[in-house]
């Protein structure tokens, strides 16, 4: 990715089950959504998601601001309802 030193961008560095993203986005909630996105178009029917995703802003001097956002609010999102849904309903379950 390429960034432009007047772009009001951050890389974001988003986390979950077994894959990693690099994002260019304004927002962790932008970079979240876009790196679901992206993975699901890519990983096809290797896909899969854990309860959170981790997004880290990379900064020049790395500073510490990790963020946890759930899953099934990335994928309400991003238009993935039923498997909001889903989640939601799992993630409802495992705090019972």
């Amino acid at each position: 990715m390429i960034k432009l030193d007047s772009s009001n961008k951050d890389f974001y560095f988003c986390t979950t089950a077994d894959w990693s993203t690099v994002i260019l986005a304004e927002s962790e909630s932008e970079a979240a959504n876009k790196s679901m996105k992206l993975a699901k178009e890519n990983l096809e029917e290797d896909w899969m998601v854990s309860p959170c995703m981790r997004v880290k802003k990379i900064k020049e001097n790395f500073e510490d601001s990790d963020f946890l956002i759930r899953i099934d609010q990335i994928f309400a999102d991003i238009g993935m309802y039923s498997e909001s849904r889903s989640m939601s309903e799992i993630l409802g379950n495992l705090s019972k």
